[in-house]
């Protein structure tokens, strides 16, 4: 009787010894699941990044055709534009070839104007009602017209340009008059033209239907 009273506290021990083995790989266990699916869902996470929708050539404006939104799950490191830059990105330059489903980065785009030899960039400031009711954006086609003032000679008006391309659009602050300021891509010899109409009269961009550059 005492020896199996002197076994019962060793039995005890070897138990608790075995329950927390136990509890420890339980514990293991738990957190290597917890573990796994925190890195798979991780891996699937998908955010809204732009890709483009079509073919871009380097130099061309990038128009909000040629870009959409998809959501894809993306490892670390790459570089990428979020979908929350889509409006930044219209009226910007592609600086690389561009083809459908490619993802942007930042290196994809530039502010600089895509100006060929010889052409120049040349900007208007403009009331919005001379500038479409400021309608116009980069990548449109529009059509110069200018006004020659009164007491400035023969008053008249002529199409100064039928077609050139607009190459940015942003609106003046209150401080520099207002208005909205239009980059126009043009030869050397019409820049001259236009700049001599600006100074006799006023100017006035016409939208062309369909047209973009």
């Amino acid at each position: 009787m005492a020896t199996a009273e002197a076994l019962l506290p060793r039995a005890h021990a070897r138990v608790r010894k075995l329950d927390l083995r136990v509890a420890v790989g339980l514990l293991l266990m738990m957190v290597a699941v917890v573990g796994g699916a925190s890195l798979i869902k991780s891996a699937q996470a998908r955010i809204p990044v732009l890709v483009a929708a079509g073919t871009v050539e380097p130099g061309q404006v990038i128009e909000a055709s040629d870009i959409r939104v998809v959501e894809a799950s993306l490892a670390g490191g790459i570089a990428h534009l979020p979908a929350s830059l889509q409006d930044s990105i219209v009226g910007r330059v592609a600086t690389e070839p561009l083809w459908e489903g490619k993802l942007l980065s930042p290196n994809s785009v530039s502010d600089a104007p895509p100006l060929s030899p010889g052409t120049v960039a040349m900007s208007l400031q403009l009331k919005p009602d001379r500038a479409a009711a400021a309608s116009v954006r980069a990548g449109d086609q529009v059509a110069v017209i200018a006004s020659r003032a009164p007491g400035r000679g023969n008053s008249q008006t002529t199409i100064l340009f039928p077609a050139v391309a607009v190459l940015a659009v942003s609106h003046a602050a209150p401080e520099e008059g207002g208005g909205v300021l239009v980059t126009l891509r043009l030869r050397l010899e019409e820049a001259r033209a236009l700049a001599e109409a600006r100074t006799a009269g006023e100017i006035d961009l016409v939208l062309l239907a369909g047209g973009t550059s």
